[in-house]
């Protein structure tokens, strides 16, 4: 353990092969979320080079997580595609509005919305694994979906991934 701020400690650990996102599961099962510590996780990774890249992982799952308000455990590799398009935060949000259009506005429906089509496009439109992951009838993820594609603009229908890029970043950065 190396103190690297005044509220920051920094650690390394060797731990076996694992796939992304293994190690954070872990973590989370082993330990009660603290009060007030946060904990940001980089990639496992070998070697010198490795050990830099784990670092900057950690630190871009810390400034995510501060970002968003999220979890107590940040792991890089359930941050890693919005990292790089959030390092910008004025501009993501401006790709967030150009693109959700009125999707984009504030307020419990919209989140809602936003989250609803964000997790059926992450399900490959699967309107059963949607409505699982959100716990809810497979009836209302269809009007949820209905209802949020009503609201994109014309020119969103035409770029899946630009549209679920938008709604990867309204779920992390506030406002």
């Amino acid at each position: 353990m190396i103190p690297a701020e005044e509220t920051a400690v920094w650690s390394w650990m060797a731990v076996p092969d694992r796939p992304s996102g293994a190690l954070a599961d872990v973590v989370r099962a082993a330990l009660a979320p603290p009060a007030g510590p946060h904990i940001a996780l980089g990639p496992c990774a070998q070697g010198v080079e490795g050990m830099r890249r784990s670092q900057h992982g950690a630190r871009e799952a810390e400034r995510v997580a501060r970002m968003g308000g999220k979890d107590w455990l940040t792991d890089y590799g359930e941050v890693r595609l919005v990292a790089p398009a959030t390092a910008d935060p004025e501009h993501a949000r401006w790709f967030v509005r150009e693109t959700l259009g009125p999707l984009a506005a504030g307020g419990t429906r919209m989140r809602e919305l936003r989250e609803t089509l964000r997790v059926y496009l992450a399900t490959e439109r699967s309107l059963r694994r949607a409505a699982d992951g959100l716990h809810v009838a497979r009836n209302t993820v269809t009007y949820r979906v209905k209802r949020a594609e009503e609201l994109l603009p014309g020119s969103t229908r035409d770029d899946p991934m630009g549209l679920h890029m938008a709604l990867e970043i309204a779920q992390t950065l506030p406002g």
